[in-house]
């Protein structure tokens, strides 16, 4: 395959290990391995992966693995023998998928290879040069497997057939699939292609797997090939589906996310943490594994940062960060608080963004708190705790791993990682890549003792128990946010990012929600993550004061009273529900989705009755 442009934080994302990256020109690829990254031109693996290394002791400790890497960027080898340039050339693979091409001239079927550059190639039945196109089809299975259309089975109904005679793609111009029929010239055998993206998932069953033989006893399974990783394959029983290759559930991206906070302790100390976790200061680190007087190390600490730590800085500083270090190491959590990671996350995240902080990586400021006012009448003091600006900030975000045809909901994290590597048993360290995002944002935190309240009337209640009965039959990927209120705050986040976009300056797709809905939590962060390693313009943060964001608030209260596809909107949400088995209320495109990237529940769990209903309303 040939050399593609990639962003590096989408391969923290859609465009991770297995995924299928498109080219300008249409040509689709599998991105490679993790442990086939960090390698040039001619497959020589880099040593030097220190400056690419990220600090995220909070995910480490959930994830269990062994270090993050930020994905490589291209440096281009220097011409001159005295200039050396550090990880040089480095590239990431990608494998040309599918594999299976037809001729532009007489759509003959022909099979390359997963390193083929070029897709002008010898035409079996034209006899020349021709330019091919890849078919559009592949196959996928619910353990992550990703395989080619069998094309030459499917023709013969038979996969062990022995015939190679050419295929050839005829199509009689119709929309559905049985428009499409393959043909062998050398039997004549020929097969259209209805129904085989079809799939039974209560049975398990696909209609590719039972119809693909003409001996319906013999089922045809997934094949287990691994594209990603080479020719790899390994046993697999999974009915296989086909699917057009650039469909979303091809692959689905697993992530979790972290803000860095500060520790428990001053600014000085977090200063010394900041820079000896540096990536750039790796072999100030490795030096201090092998230090173990503690006065010895502090005089290191300060001889090699002589010129980054100013004289405030006091031996006891150098002490507690240094004691911060080694045991971030060795942070652990137990196997109950890992059951839910989300949650146990943002735990220590929602305590420092309800306080002032002032680090390198996250600062906070009050705006407004409703204890200092109030003596003032704000129509807003009932339902909020405070409203603080988070000038700046830092989220890094971990892939884990990937699911193709259904999302699953587990905590495993583990079971995911043997897909991401192509020889885990062999790898040198175990790592996930990250993405470091530097931002800003505004807090809110709602009154939990009003939530509380209004939860609690027979209206609300008698509302949502309709609703709990309506979703009953739907497995839920977070049970945390099926309650009122938090469904309530979901909902009012997409109408406040909705209201932030118009004037911050920043598209809706810049700018995403972070919930805090743990039992004694209530609040969401709206930030910017499309800053770059020196921050954001200040156009979000800035709206976060006091004379302007009330304002805004009550655009987007305003706003969710009325959507444009009412009464419609809001009668079929109060009855049949909206969205994905119905899970939203009165939330449908014209009115309450944002992108998706930009939504933690994927556009789900929303319901502007909640918000503004005149009877159930928490803004009523």
């Amino acid at each position: 395959m040939r050399y593609l442009p990639m962003r590096r934080s989408k391969l923290v994302g859609t465009e991770g290990p297995g995924s299928l990256v498109i080219s300008p020109e249409g040509e689709t690829a599998v991105v490679g391995a993790l442990d086939l990254w960090f390698r040039d031109f001619h497959g020589n693996s880099s040593s030097e992966l220190q400056e690419f290394e990220v600090h995220e002791p909070r995910l480490k400790a959930v994830l269990k693995v062994d270090k993050f890497y930020k994905p490589p960027e291209f440096r281009k080898k220097s011409k001159s023998k005295m200039e050396v340039v550090p990880n040089s050339n480095l590239v990431i693979p990608l494998m040309r998928f599918p594999k299976w091409h037809y001729c532009g001239a007489c759509r003959t079927l022909k099979e390359l290879e997963l390193d083929q550059t070029t897709v002008y190639v010898d035409c079996p039945k034209c006899q020349q040069k021709r330019q091919f196109k890849q078919v559009p089809f592949v196959v996928i299975c619910e353990h992550g497997h990703l395989s080619d259309f069998p094309w030459r089975e499917w023709a013969h109904s038979d996969d062990h057939t022995t015939c190679k005679g050419n295929l050839v793609i005829k199509t009689s111009g119709g929309t559905t699939l049985d428009s499409w029929r393959v043909i062998c010239e050398g039997c004549n055998a020929s097969r259209d292609l209805n129904r085989i993206t079809s799939a039974d998932k209560e049975a398990g069953t696909s209609y590719l797997g039972n119809q693909l033989n003409d001996s319906k006893s013999n089922k045809y399974t997934c094949r287990g090939e691994r594209p990603w990783c080479g020719t790899e394959k390994e046993p697999c029983s999974a009915a296989p589906v086909a699917i057009l290759r650039n469909s979303i559930t091809v692959y689905m991206a697993k992530k979790m996310s972290a803000l860095a906070i500060p520790g428990d302790y001053s600014e000085n100390v977090d200063t010394v943490v900041s820079k000896i976790q540096s990536p750039s200061k790796f072999l100030i680190r490795e030096t201090l594994k092998l230090m173990d007087n503690d006065e010895s190390k502090v005089q290191y600490i300060r001889s090699s940062l002589r010129f980054e730590l100013g004289e405030q800085i006091t031996e006891e500083d150098i002490k507690e960060a240094l004691l911060y270090v080694e045991s971030s190491e060795q942070f652990e959590y137990t196997e109950e608080q890992l059951e839910k990671p989300g949650l146990l996350i943002k735990e220590k995240e929602f305590e420092k963004l309800t306080t002032v902080v002032n680090s390198k990586e996250l600062k906070v400021e009050p705006e407004w708190i409703f204890e200092d006012d109030a003596a003032e009448t704000n129509y807003y003091s009932n339902y909020f705790e405070r409203i603080s600006r988070v000038l700046r900030l830092k989220e890094t975000t971990a892939l884990y791993g990937f699911d193709r045809k259904d999302y699953k909901n587990t905590t495993d994290y583990s079971s995911y990682y043997p897909f991401l590597y192509k020889d885990l048993d062999n790898a040198k360290e175990l790592w996930l890549p990250v993405n470091e995002v530097y931002g800003e944002g505004i807090f809110i935190q709602f009154n939990l003792e009003q939530i509380k309240k209004w939860e609690n009337s027979s209206a609300v209640q008698s509302y949502f128990k309709r609703y709990l009965q309506r979703i009953s039959h739907v497995e839920h990927r977070d049970e945390t946010i099926i309650t009122p209120g938090n469904i309530m705050l979901h909902t009012f986040s997409h109408f406040l990012i909705d209201e932030l976009a118009n004037v911050c300056g920043y598209n809706r797709a810049s700018i995403r929600e972070r919930l805090y809905l743990d039992k004694e939590q209530s609040g969401i962060l709206i930030y910017i993550s499309a800053g770059d390693a020196e921050g954001t313009l200040g156009g979000l943060v800035r709206l976060g004061l006091k004379d302007k964001i009330f304002h805004i608030i009550d655009k987007a209260k305003n706003k969710a009273e009325w959507c444009s596809s009412d009464p419609v909107c809001t009668e079929i949400g109060k009855t049949q529900g909206q969205g994905v088995n119905g899970i939203n209320g009165a939330a449908c495109y014209n009115c309450s989705h944002i992108p998706e990237t930009s939504c933690e529940f994927w556009n789900l769990y929303l319901d502007r009755s909640l918000l503004v209903d005149p009877k159930i309303g928490y803004f009523k």
